[in-house]
């Protein structure tokens, strides 16, 4: 059996060394603060810093699995995977969001049995851990906003979603410390959990969604297909734009099929309209793997309604 070379106009594939850095400095300073912040929680008592703790280590599992991703993500096409392993970073994103959302609902439960069954805090410990918190968080969300902009990631958005949820916590922790302190009220270590859950779950949630769209091929966001089409057909030479796909493989990465019949009397005529329906979907609206099939009224035997309705049109 013949092996074949698998070339691709467009590269399936992405080499994105700056996030890898990102991502592995992340890691490593997020896994030592993690134990950090969890023996702390347990030694002061303290919900907040104990369920921060839990994010902390989601969100270490979370860099790993975006690392596996990314790893992925930068390897060729094969001769099974044709698209190559870009999908990957979407998955890890997915069950990136789908972590926080879970964690999120877990702060919930724990904050309600604190109301429940109150308990004390020792807030000069946690007042201390937090603030270290807020100083860790605080440098990696200026690492991952610094790579976002060097490099657009799902996978690093959805880790800045996470640090992001990771800083309001250590802020909300040291704004409880303060009031218990000031009011000797325990309840507020829990309200005060509750609330940053749902700042966690809106973040989970976004990058669900986003995930979602892009899991079931949906149209990309900023596209509008009937715009792309009606700029098609302008074309000298198209007829009719059907059988219309455009879908994402991941971020930035979007793919677009379609048949085009024309009204060309040589196939020299039809190779140079298909060339101007690729530069114009290229320069316009940024498609650059496209896949165009021609077809012809007479030649491909379309149906008989559809070539009435062609016919009308013109």
């Amino acid at each position: 059996m013949v092996r074949h070379q698998y070339f691709h106009h467009v590269e399936h594939r992405k080499q994105q060394k700056h996030s890898k850095s990102t991502l592995w400095l992340s890691l490593i300073i997020t896994l030592l603060f993690t134990i950090v912040e969890f023996v702390g929680g347990l030694i002061s008592n303290s919900l907040a810093l104990l369920s921060d703790s839990f994010h902390m280590l989601s969100d270490v599992a979370a860099l790993g699995l975006s690392m596996v991703a990314i790893y992925f993500a930068s390897r060729p096409p094969t001769s099974r995977y044709t698209f190559g392993f870009l999908r990957l970073e979407i998955l890890a994103a997915f069950l990136n969001g789908l972590a926080l959302v879970l964690i999120s609902l877990w702060i919930f439960y724990e904050a309600i049995l604190r109301i429940i069954y109150p308990k004390s805090i020792d807030s000069t410990l946690m007042f201390g851990i937090a603030t270290i918190g807020l100083l860790v968080n605080i440098v990696l969300t200026i690492i991952l906003v610094r790579s976002l902009k060097a490099e657009n990631n799902i996978n690093i958005q959805s880790a800045l979603w996470h640090f992001m949820g990771d800083l309001l916590n250590s802020v909300g922790v040291i704004v409880a410390v303060v009031l218990i302190h000031l009011t000797g009220i325990q309840l507020i270590d829990p309200i005060l959990s509750m609330i940053i859950a749902l700042v966690i779950l809106r973040g989970g949630y976004k990058i669900m969604r986003n995930t979602w769209h892009i899991l079931m091929e949906a149209v990309p966001e900023g596209l509008d297909i009937d715009e792309i089409i009606n700029a098609m057909t302008s074309v000298e030479g198209v007829l009719d734009v059907h059988e219309f796909h455009l879908w994402s493989i991941t971020t930035d990465h979007h793919s677009m099929s379609a048949h085009i019949v024309l009204d060309s009397r040589s196939s020299e005529d039809a190779y140079r309209t298909i060339n101007k329906l690729e530069r114009l979907l290229k320069e316009q609206y940024h498609l650059s793997h496209t896949t165009l099939q021609i077809e012809h009224l007479d030649v491909n035997h379309l149906d008989a309604q559809y070539f009435e309705h062609v016919r009308a049109s013109q």
